[in-house]
This record gives C-alpha cells, sequence and structure tokens, in this order.
C-alpha cells in the first residue's frame, strides 16, 4: 500500500470530533486544527498526518444543529461529504461515526419517535457509510454528562429505534465474534478520556487488517 489509509471522523457539529482527533494523535499540541465553538465552524476538510502514524484522520466538517439562516450552507457542507465519500471511500479503514449524547433524545424523539416520514441523521449517516462498506464504530460521546440511570435509558431508546431501520447496535468487544451486520457503539467521554484504551484498540484492530 503505497498510501496512508485513513481514519473518518465524521458527525455533527459540535459532538466532540475535533477532542477526539486530538486523543489519537502522536503530537497533540502540532495539531492545528481547532475546536468548533459555533455549530458549523469547521469548514475545511482535513486530512493529518504525522511520519509517526501510520495513518491519516481526516476529520469532516459537521453539519445539523444550525439555525435556520444557515440551511443553504448546511445542504451544501452535506452534499460536499457525500460527494467526498463516494469519491474517496476505498481509502478509508475505518469510520468513526461521533454522537453527542445529550442530543441523542431528542433527535429521536423528533425524526422517528414523533414522525413516520423521516429518519434520523444518524441512522442515515451510518446506513450510508455502511453502502460503501467502510467499518464503522459509533461513538457515545459526553456519556459523563447524564446518570447512570438516563445512560442506560437513552442506551436502550437508541438500539430499539436503530433496529427499527435494520440497524443492530451492539456495544463494542461484548463478544469476540462480530457479526458484519452488527454495529459496534462505544460510550466515551472526550473530556475523561473515557474507553480511549478501547477506542485505540479498535481502531488497531481494523487497520491491520489492511496492513
Amino acid at each position: 500500500m503505497t498510501a496512508k489509509p485513513s481514519l473518518l471522523i465524521i458527525g455533527n457539529s459540535n459532538v466532540g470530533k475535533s477532542s477526539i482527533t486530538r486523543l489519537l494523535l502522536p503530537s497533540p499540541k502540532k495539531f492545528k486544527g481547532k475546536v468548533g465553538k459555533q455549530p458549523g465552524s469547521t469548514l475545511m476538510i482535513k486530512s493529518i498526518e504525522f511520519p509517526q502514524m501510520p495513518y491519516k484522520i481526516v476529520d469532516l466538517p459537521g453539519f445539523g444543529y444550525m439555525n435556520s439562516s444557515s440551511r443553504r450552507r448546511e445542504e451544501h457542507i452535506k452534499k460536499q461529504l457525500v460527494i467526498h465519500i463516494e469519491k474517496h471511500h476505498d481509502e478509508y479503514f475505518f469510520s468513526l461515526v461521533v454522537l453527542n449524547f445529550l442530543r441523542i433524545e431528542d433527535e429521536l424523539k423528533k425524526y422517528h419517535l414523533e414522525s413516520d416520514t423521516t429518519i434520523p441523521l444518524t441512522f442515515e449517516l451510518i446506513k450510508f457509510l455502511k453502502e460503501f462498506e467502510i467499518p464503522l464504530l459509533v461513538i457515545l460521546n459526553k456519556i459523563d454528562k447524564v446518570s447512570v440511570f438516563d445512560k442506560k435509558r437513552i442506551i436502550s431508546l437508541l438500539i430499539n429505534s436503530a433496529m427499527d431501520y435494520g440497524l443492530n447496535l451492539v456495544q463494542l468487544f461484548d463478544k469476540k465474534v462480530r457479526n458484519y451486520e452488527e454495529i459496534p457503539y462505544l460510550e466515551f467521554s472526550a473530556i475523561k478520556r473515557t474507553n480511549l484504551d478501547k477506542l485505540k484498540r479498535a481502531i488497531n484492530l481494523s487497520f491491520q487488517k489492511v496492513g
């Protein structure tokens, strides 16, 4: 393999993609990317590469949760992301779909439980990546912000709602043999580095399959 394979990081605006990216870099201080404080503030498709890192990281621009005046800009971003993945999907050995755990319940209520004509953006994105057979891991970021009771309830809601769209979400490393149709998820906190070791292990295992 002449060119380094890439790790894809994707998700809505302000879910913590840049923070997670930093945690995966050998020299985080040299990373020039900025954590966006406003939804949609990251516009460029960045390819991050270090000599000592065996793969590149592509942190795609965030989308979703913009105000009405930014709808046209949001649609432009989504279109560019679709074009990018369609063109470069074979370069990605693994993808991280990052979710803000605090928003999951609201998204499912608005686009699934209270409507039968829409599909939650999270599930639409997962289905899109699966079409191109890009292995993926769903990152439930900001898990530290909720109680144990709410965590279990929201995860249960997420799993059950995903089944309605033919998506089978299972906890990462819950068993040794993984069915291709199963989609692993990982409880995570970028701030507290919760399960960072498991995240790195999952990435390395996927990378070894293309080596």
